[in-house]
């Protein structure tokens, strides 16, 4: 008797890493927005700070290194994460400030 073993399917979900990246992103604009909630006046600063980061990283990774390469993809990731986190972060301090009334 002979028993017919399953192929095997491999799942591969191209740029996966891009996910990280937002999430990273998100995670970074978040803590240092909440960080400075008491000066609404920074949280444009501290976006706009965040994405030059995520640029200035890609273009060092690309320029600086032979073993890392930077890409768009990843500093778009990075952007859509850190505006997540901005609009996030906006909702939840509308909230609470609709609720302390």
């Amino acid at each position: 008797m002979s028993l017919r073993r399953m192929p095997k399917i491999e799942i591969g979900i191209d740029n996966v890493d891009k996910i990280y990246h937002l999430i990273a992103y998100f995670t970074l604009s978040v803590t240092w927005l909440f960080s400075f909630y008491r000066k609404p006046t920074l949280k444009y600063v501290i976006v706009i700070c965040c994405i030059f980061f995520g640029i200035i990283i890609e273009v060092l990774q690309q320029t600086l290194t032979t073993y890392r390469t930077g890409d768009y993809k990843d500093a778009i990731a990075n952007t859509v994460g850190i505006l997540l986190g901005f609009i996030i972060f906006n909702l939840i301090l509308k909230k609470n400030t609709v609720n302390s009334y």
